[in-house]
Formats: C-alpha cells, sequence, structure tokens
C-alpha cells in the first residue's frame, strides 16, 4: 500500500513559512493544501466553462493544468522531484487523482455556469 504524501503540507509550509512540529500539524496542512489548492484550480475551470470552453477537451485540458500547478507550486518551494524521477506506479496514481478531479470538476462547472 502507498503511503500517504507528505509533500502538499511540506509545500505549503514553505509558502507560509512555518514548519509543522508534529503529524496533527502536517495532515491539517496536508488537507489544506488539497482542498484549497482544488478549490482555486476549480475557479480556472469554471472560467473556463463561462467562456464557452466545455466539455470533455476541456477536461483534459484541465488535467494539463491541475498538474502545472501542482508540480510548480511543489517544485519552486524545493519540496517536490520532477514528475518523470518519480517509480511509475506514483505517476499513474497521481495522473488518475488529476484525472478524476479534472473530469468531476469540469463535469459540475459545465453544467452550474450556461
Amino acid at each position: 500500500m502507498r503511503p500517504n504524501s507528505l509533500v502538499p503540507a511540506k509545500t505549503l509550509g514553505r509558502l507560509l513559512g512555518i514548519t509543522p512540529t508534529n503529524d496533527s500539524e502536517m495532515w491539517r496542512l496536508n488537507m489544506v493544501m488539497h482542498y484549497g489548492q482544488g478549490a482555486l484550480a476549480a475557479v480556472i475551470r469554471a472560467v473556463m466553462s463561462y467562456n464557452g470552453v466545455r466539455g470533455p477537451f476541456s477536461d483534459f485540458m484541465f488535467v494539463g493544468i491541475r498538474l502545472l500547478i501542482d508540480q510548480t507550486l511543489e517544485n519552486w518551494t524545493g519540496v517536490g522531484a520532477l514528475p518523470w524521477t518519480w517509480p511509475v506506479n506514483e505517476q499513474i496514481i497521481d495522473i488518475l487523482h488529476k484525472t478524476v478531479f479534472a473530469l468531476s470538476t469540469g463535469y459540475f462547472t459545465d453544467r452550474w455556469i450556461q
């Protein structure tokens, strides 16, 4: 089984200039980064829907946008590693996770924003 990644928590910690001191703080930072980054990225997808960029192709584009945001923050802060250095199974998990996020976000934004 794959262990939980602490990269989001460490990335947010670097961005905020704080160092978590225990597992509880790491978990909180992880959740704030996951949900906060997802919510901010969803705004981009909503703008796409508002401007008529809709459907499966825009969802596919959004997967790339989501990966770009994630990797830029992680590597800019020096916390993450370049994706091609990851084990293949972790690359697959990350891309699948972001694809599910992109498809579900696209589904809702395309329907809510007419």
